[in-house]
């Protein structure tokens, strides 16, 4: 009976002290003003719920990057967050402290997944800026590009479904696409914000990139994938979960802290925000 007690105690004091950690690092990142803050829609947050009655809440940030190589399948709902970024290229993983040389000597393929482990980065996450006009500007041109194939060969049903998927994803892209775009990465937060000041479009996170590679035109490209993004996952506070749970558009103002993790200040349901945050 003693031991058991002892054990239990020894667990209980464990658990407390996990959960002053937790809250202690919680406070710290959201002590003085947000490093950055973000206004988000559905578009760019993803729901999930947690516990048998889906009490728990959580939001996942939707976010995607242009891609280094485009198909039909790479537009509008199809597009997301695999495949190699446009500007993580092999000088930007030289940049970032990868042995590019070593890489690019090694013979097979399928190795540089394994040899290389990923490292941890900042990345710079921009909302509704250049990036997503210009994926909006590719997949329109996408577009015109199936309306003339397909005038050409009316009759061709292969140009017929192309075109119908170009318009759909189209239209996908301009109503729910997700505007969050991560545009850059690097090792240095001064050096960042100096390239992105503008703290409510750009938002800077932790996150890991791995060194892979990719064939594009029979060419074997060097760049990196995006494995992970630390600021992913936010809890939806009780007095914040009616903007959520429905069909209804929402919106949600995320500020990310000291240690750039993203904490909820403000949501409300198919209205514009009115910030409650004390200035």
């Amino acid at each position: 009976m003693m031991k058991w007690s002892h054990t239990l105690l020894a667990g209980s004091a464990i658990i407390l002290l996990t959960n002053a950690v937790a809250l202690g690092g919680a406070g710290y990142n959201r002590s003085g003003d947000p490093e950055s803050r973000l206004h988000l829609t559905q578009r760019e947050l993803n729901q999930s719920y947690s516990g048998r009655d889906n009490s728990g809440l959580t939001l996942s940030l939707n976010w995607r990057f242009e891609q280094a190589e485009l198909n039909e399948y790479d537009f509008g709902m199809y597009s997301g967050n695999w495949g190699i970024p446009v500007w993580l290229n092999q000088v930007k993983m030289a940049q970032l402290g990868f042995d590019v040389e070593k890489l690019a000597a090694t013979s097979e393929y399928g190795r540089r997944y394994k040899e290389f482990q990923p490292k941890e980065v900042l990345l710079v996450l921009e909302l509704d800026g250049p990036a997503y006009q210009r994926n909006l500007q590719r997949i329109r041109e996408y577009v015109e590009e199936s309306r003339k194939l397909l005038a050409a060969s009316p009759a061709n049903e292969e140009m017929k479904r192309k075109a119908k998927n170009a318009e759909e994803n189209f239209r996908q892209e301009q109503d729910k696409g997700s505007r969050l775009f991560v545009i850059d990465a690097g090792r240095d937060m001064d050096a960042l914000r100096a390239v992105y000041p503008d703290r409510n479009r750009h938002a800077i996170v932790h996150g890991l990139i791995r060194p892979t590679t990719m064939n594009i035109k029979d060419k074997t490209v060097i760049g990196g994938n995006i494995s992970e993004l630390h600021a992913g996952h936010i809890n939806v506070p009780l007095q914040f979960r009616l903007a959520f749970g429905d069909r209804n558009a929402s919106e949600a103002t995320v500020a990310f802290g000291r240690r750039l993790e993203p904490w909820i200040v403000d949501a409300a349901k198919g209205v514009p925000l009115m910030n409650t945050e004390k200035e």
